[in-house]
C-alpha cells in the first residue's frame, strides 16, 4: 500500500517464502535498503508467521522492528514494512477475516492541484481554551482496548473538535486505493458511511505522512459523486505506525456546512498523533500476548515431546539404535520410539521402530503426537502386523482431528530370526538402508496415504530383507526439507553422501545433524529435525 509500484505479494501455503533483494529470492524486493535475504513468511497449521533474517535495516510489524530470526504471527490487516514497501497482510481465502474493500474516487487528474498541504504554522494554532477538549479526547483514546474502540473514541474527538458534521476512520488496502471503513461518525452519533465519496488524490497525498485538505471552487470538477453530495472541503490525517500509514481521519463538509473551526486541520492533526500513540501500544500489546501464548505452547510441546521419546541411545536384543531430536523455532510435533515386542533381553526378540512428524502446531501438535505414540506403543503389545496397526490408528485418530492435523508416519518391525524389516509407510518417504558393504540407498515402496485424512484407508504391510551389518537410518521431513541462504534444500542426496562416511548409528546421527546446520548457516532449524539410526550386530 505504500513505496515504489510493485506487485501484490500472493503467497501460498505452506511456504516459505523468501523475500529480498537477491534474484534467488522467491519473491525479489529490488531496493538497497533491502538485505540479499531479507525476510521469510511461512504457514505453519492454521496460521502464517513472518521472521526477519538478521536483515540490516529490518523489518517491521504493525511499526514495530522485529528481532532476527524470531518468528511472529501475522494476520489479516496487519501492516508489514520492508525497505521502502509496506504491506497490508490480507487473507483472500477466508472471507470471514477479510473487510470489504471500498474503491475510492478517482480524482486524481480532477483535483489533485486543489489538494493541499496544511501550513505548520497553523497546526499550531490549538487555542489554550481547546486544551482541555483535547485532553478530554486523549482520556478516550489513550483507554481504547481495541481498534474499533480507537476508532469510535478518535472520530468521536474530530466530529466534536473540528466543526466538521461527519468523520470517517478508514485504512488503505490496495495500492489502487480501495479502502476499508472501519467506523464512521456524525455528529449525532454513529453513520453507516454509505454517503461518503472518498477522494483518492486527498488519501494518496496524506499517505506522504503529513495531514492535508481539499477545497473546491466552481471551476473545479470533483466527479459525479462528489458534485452529488455538494461536498466544499475534505480533511485527510495520517495515523502512523512507525514509518508507515496504518489509518487515516477523513472527514468532510457539505453545502450549508460551513460552521468549520479556524483550527480544525491543528485540532485533527493532534488526534491523529494521539490516535496514532496509542494504537501502536496497542499493537506492542498485542504482539507481546502472541508471543508469550506462542512461548508457552513451545514449551509445552517440548516438554510433552521430552516426557514421550525413549533414551538417545540403547541396545535391545541384536539391536543398537542411536536418536536425535531437535524442536525447530515454532513447535515439537516428531515421534520417534523403539519398542521390543519380546524379552528386550532376548536375542532373537523382535524390535519394532516408528518416526513419524506431525503437521500442526504448538499444544495441538504435542497432543496429537502423544496420542499416536502412546496408542502405538499398546496397539503392538496386541498386534505385531504393521499395516493393521497403523490402519487402525488411522481409523482412531482420522475422525478426530481438525482440519489440517495429520502425521506421516512410518512403522517397521525388526525380526532377528528371519533377517527382515516388515514395515508400512504412510505418506512419509525419508528413510534409507545401508546393507553391509552398500552404500545407503532409498528403498521403493507401495506407501500409503498420510494417517489422519481419510479413516477408511487400508495400510498394507509390505517386507524387505535386513541382514546382520545393515543400518535402518530414518528421518523427518525437517532434514531434506531444511534450506540454505539460497533456499535451496537439504536433500536426500546430501544425506546419501554424508552417510558414505559413517558405520555406526552415533556417527550416522552426529553427522547428518553437523551436516544440515552447516547447510543452514545457522543454529536455529526451520522445521523440527529427528534422526534415528538402527543396527543390527553380526553374530
Amino acid at each position: 500500500i505504500a513505496g515504489p509500484p510493485i506487485d501484490a505479494l500472493d503467497l501460498e501455503a505452506p511456504g516459505p517464502v523468501v523475500l529480498g533483494r537477491s534474484t534467488t529470492a522467491d519473491r525479489q524486493l529490488p531496493d538497497k535498503t533491502v538485505s540479499r535475504k531479507h525476510g521469510r513468511i511461512w504457514e505453519r497449521g492454521s496460521s502464517w508467521f513472518i521472521a526477519d533474517l538478521d536483515s540490516r535495516h529490518g523489518t517491521y510489524l504493525n511499526g514495530i522492528k522485529l528481532d532476527a530470526e524470531q518468528p511472529a504471527p501475522i494476520g489479516d490487516g496487519d501492516l508489514v514494512r520492508i525497505g521502502p514497501w509496506t504491506f497490508r497482510v490480507r487473507d483472500y481465502k477466508n472471507p470471514a477475516s477479510s473487510s470489504i474493500a471500498i474503491p475510492t474516487n478517482n480524482d486524481l487528474a480532477s483535483t489533485a492541484h486543489r489538494v493541499q498541504r496544511v501550513p505548520v504554522r497553523e497546526l499550531r494554532s490549538v487555542a489554550q481554551q481547546r486544551l482541555d477538549l483535547l485532553i478530554e479526547c486523549a482520556a478516550g483514546i489513550n483507554g481504547a482496548s481495541s481498534l474499533q474502540d480507537l476508532a469510535d473514541e478518535s472520530l468521536k474527538a474530530v466530529v466534536t473538535g473540528t466543526g466538521f458534521s461527519r468523520a470517517a476512520f478508514i485504512r488503505q488496502v490496495s495500492a489502487t486505493g480501495d479502502i476499508e471503513l472501519v467506523a464512521a461518525r456524525g455528529v449525532s452519533g454513529e453513520i453507516d458511511g454509505s454517503d461518503f465519496a472518498f477522494s483518492r488524490s486527498l488519501i494518496n497525498a496524506a499517505s506522504a505522512g503529513e495531514i492535508v485538505r481539499m477545497a473546491g471552487d466552481g471551476g473545479v470538477n470533483y466527479g459525479e459523486s462528489i458534485i452529488r453530495l455538494g461536498i466544499h472541503s475534505a480533511l485527510c490525517a495520517p495515523i502512523m505506525l512507525g514509518a508507515s500509514v496504518e489509518a487515516y481521519l477523513y472527514l468532510d463538509a457539505r453545502d450549508a456546512e460551513s460552521s468549520v473551526e479556524h483550527d480544525a486541520a491543528a485540532f485533527c492533526q493532534a488526534v491523529s498523533k494521539m490516535s496514532g500513540l496509542a494504537l501502536a501500544n496497542l499493537k506492542r500489546v498485542e504482539l507481546e500476548s502472541h508471543r508469550r501464548s506462542l512461548e508457552t505452547d513451545l514449551k509445552a510441546a517440548r516438554a510433552a515431546q521430552r516426557l514421550i521419546m525413549p533414551p538417545a541411545s540403547e541396545t535391545l536384543g541384536k539391536y543398537t539404535y542411536a536418536m536425535r531430536t531437535k524442536p525447530g523455532r515454532m513447535v515439537a510435533g516428531d515421534l520417534f520410539d523403539a519398542v521390543p515386542l519380546d524379552d528386550p533381553n532376548d536375542p532373537e526378540g523382535r524390535l519394532a521402530v516408528l518416526l513419524g512428524d506431525v503437521a500442526g502446531k504448538g499444544v495441538g501438535a504435542a497432543i496429537l503426537m502423544a496420542t499416536a505414540q502412546t496408542y502405538l506403543r499398546l496397539a503392538l503389545e496386541h498386534d505385531d502386523d504393521p499395516g493393521r496397526v497403523v490402519t487402525a490408528l488411522n481409523a482412531h485418530v482420522a475422525p478426530r482431528v481438525s482440519g489440517g492435523m495429520f502425521l506421516t508416519l512410518w512403522l517397521g518391525v525388526l525380526c532377528p530370526k528371519t533377517n527382515t524389516l516388515d514395515f508400512v509407510d504412510g505418506g512419509h518417504g525419508h528413510w534409507l538402508i545401508a546393507r553391509p558393504d552398500e552404500p545407503a540407498a532409498k528403498h521403493q515402496c507401495n506407501g500409503g496415504l498420510l494417517v489422519g485424512i481419510d479413516p477408511a484407508m487400508t495400510y498394507t504391510t509390505e517386507s524387505t530383507e535386513f541382514t546382520p551389518g545393515s543400518r535402518l537410518i530414518l528421518f523427518s521431513d525437517g532434514l531434506v526439507e531444511q534450506p540454505d541462504a539460497d533456499n535451496i534444500q537439504f536433500g536426500i542426496d546430501r544425506a546419501v553422501e554424508v552417510l558414505q562416511s559413517t558405520a555406526t548409528p552415533r556417527d550416522d546421527v552426529n553427522e547428518l545433524d553437523k551436516a544440515v546446520h552447516a547447510h543452514a548457516g545457522q543454529d536455529h532449524l526451520a522445521d523440527d529435525l529427528t534422526l534415528a539410526s538402527i543396527h543390527y550386530a553380526r553374530d
